[in-house]
């Protein structure tokens, strides 16, 4: 929900109340973000955005004093605050910069969370800096943000980016809070080869200008690549490392610091698990956005070989997305009233593809689904632009090793008899390349959760 001042101003809170002021806020999540924390902490709150104009921001903090627990800040206000608070958090004042609020026996207090987002995010994927060289790429806010850490965290900082004399500006600034830290600017074509992270603080690359990039390549040591960047969810920085890089966007950075910030609100501590599982209700979320928004679609369309996972996966992004699930093995068996085995014996492929395609052109029309395919239902060309015409195609390119296994115990499929793992292979070899071909992206993965998180970055 987002308010406007006037709305603000009318708004008469019933539970405890906590909001978002930022300038303009249309594309923001936090209202969904905060509200799912408050699910899994089992707090019954209220939280909004509000559009608070630079010249209103006096007039919204003096209102928030007598309606709010507590405040998060974003542009152009993480400065600005300052004047309106009674007391900052030592960090806070070194970054110059406030995004959270508590309000307490009276007085306003500022904070900032993005440095333990970031912090946080380095500690979830197990990322050592101390020692290493690290690349940010950027010098506004929240470079400064993520060089500080960096650069307190015992790494060698380099500053890059377009103007130079920006990144100078910002290692001075950074040298006289912290003296002893080793920080330095670097144009980005003499990076050197021994960096190890690198972060890009900039908003090149973010939705819809998604093919801008800060930089041309990674250097060739690069261990982990950071994009504070979550729209699109593999951004352009994140394209440029190979498979073996381990590589992040900003969204779990945007969690962690809404967790921390209602850490300073209540005290909650939330786990691993709970936070884990917010960032892929989050993915899903964000996910269904760019369905619409990217690709003008409502529907997630897996294809893939039998075995392959897709019943799996499906049902489990159905539920991450909290759309429909449809089986179309299980759709068609329901429609004909029987098996699909017996359907093969009676009127054998040819006939059975008939009624794929029939079935094909009834769910095709369906939204807010996630539907998988038997796998054969792309070999026709008509079933493919019938799923196409509202969702996006995505083929699980799973190992074949894994799917002989998932197919070990199966004795229902009617094109696997005999020899089973010699037709398996066969059948494979000839449909691999038709799914490559059809599929609008296709996602690798040998475990549930890296799957799924595949799927969601390749939307």
């Amino acid at each position: 929900m987002i308010l406007t001042m006037e709305e603000f101003r009318r708004f008469q809170p019933e539970k405890p109340t906590f909001a978002l002021f930022g300038h303009p806020i249309a594309h923001t999540m936090s209202p969904e973000l905060h509200a799912k924390l408050f699910a899994e902490s089992r707090k019954d709150c209220t939280y909004f955005a509000v559009d608070v104009p630079p010249e209103e921001l006096g007039e919204a903090m003096e209102i928030a004093r007598s309606k709010c627990g507590g405040l998060n800040l974003t542009i152009p206000h993480k400065k600005a605050v300052f004047d309106y608070l009674d007391a900052v958090d030592e960090t806070a004042r070194n970054l110059g910069s406030v995004n959270t609020v508590h309000f307490h026996d009276g007085k306003a207090i500022g904070y900032n969370t993005d440095i333990l987002g970031f912090s946080g995010s380095l500690e979830y994927d197990r990322i050592s800096v101390s020692g290493k060289i690290a690349v940010v790429c950027g010098y506004g806010g929240v470079s400064r943000v993520i060089c500080y850490h960096l650069a307190n965290a015992g790494a060698k900082v380099l500053i890059t980016g377009r103007n130079l004399a920006k990144a100078k500006a910002l290692r001075n600034e950074l040298r006289g809070y912290l003296p002893q830290a080793d920080i330095d600017i670097m144009p980005s074509s003499q990076l050197p080869r021994a960096t190890a992270i690198v972060v890009n603080g900039t908003p090149l690359g973010m939705y819809p200008h998604e093919e801008a990039c800060p930089l041309e390549k990674l250097p060739a040591g690069t261990e982990y690549v950071f994009d504070t960047i979550y729209n699109p969810p593999k951004t352009s920085t994140m394209k440029l490392a190979p498979h073996n890089i381990k590589t992040r966007n900003g969204l779990l950075m945007l969690v962690l610091q809404a967790a921390y910030a209602q850490t300073i609100w209540f005290g909650t501590q939330f786990e691993n698990d709970s936070l884990t599982r917010i960032l892929r209700r989050l993915s899903g979320d964000m996910a269904k956005k760019r369905l619409q928004d990217v690709y003008g679609k409502s529907n997630i369309v897996l294809c893939g070989f039998m075995g392959s996972g897709k019943t799996t996966i499906g049902r489990k992004l159905a539920r991450a997305l909290q759309y429909e699930f449809i089986d179309m093995d299980d759709y068609l068996e329901a429609r004909e009233g029987k098996k699909i085995s017996d359907i093969f014996a009676e009127i054998g492929e040819s006939g059975f593809r008939d009624i794929e395609t029939a079935c094909a052109h009834e769910v095709a029309e369906k939204t807010g689904c996630v539907i998988a395919l038997g796998g054969g239902a792309v070999l026709r060309e008509e079933n493919v632009e019938q799923y196409k015409k509202n969702g996006l195609l995505i083929h699980l390119n799973t190992p074949f090793y894994r799917i002989v296994q998932n197919l070990s115990r199966d004795t229902s499929r009617p094109l696997l008899q005999g020899d089973k793992e010699k037709q398996t292979r066969l059948l494979y070899n000839q449909r691999k390349r038709i799914y490559l071909n059809c599929a609008d992206r296709s996602v690798s993965g040998t475990r549930i959760s890296e799957i799924m998180d595949a799927v969601f970055c390749a939307i």
